[in-house]
């Protein structure tokens, strides 16, 4: 589930504080740039997630179609089958879920 633009830019800012309060970073630029920076990446990582999910959904709905070998479509379990797709797409991309 992909969270609103407002929750991700209260983490974003809580985020950034903290770490510079902590000083855990050393700020070299404006905050502001570091806020939206970070925030472009998080949306970027939640729409590549989108984009597996999909994808997922649609190989798994075809391997269904298709049916497996010794198996009957109505043994077959949708969910599962999305999930192990989805895995096996994330490790193949590098992509951590």
């Amino acid at each position: 589930m992909r969270p609103s633009p407002a929750l991700i830019d209260r983490f974003v800012s809580t985020l950034v504080k903290r770490l510079t309060t902590a000083e855990f970073v050393d700020v070299l630029g404006a905050e502001d740039k570091i806020r939206t920076q970070v925030a472009r990446v998080l949306n970027d990582n939640f729409a590549a997630e989108a984009a597996l999910e999909d994808e997922a959904r649609a190989q798994a709905e075809k391997l269904i179609r298709q049916g497996a070998p010794g198996m009957r479509r109505e043994d077959l379990d949708v969910r599962k089958v999305e999930l192990l797709v989805k895995q096996r797409l994330a490790k193949e991309r590098g992509f951590a879920l």
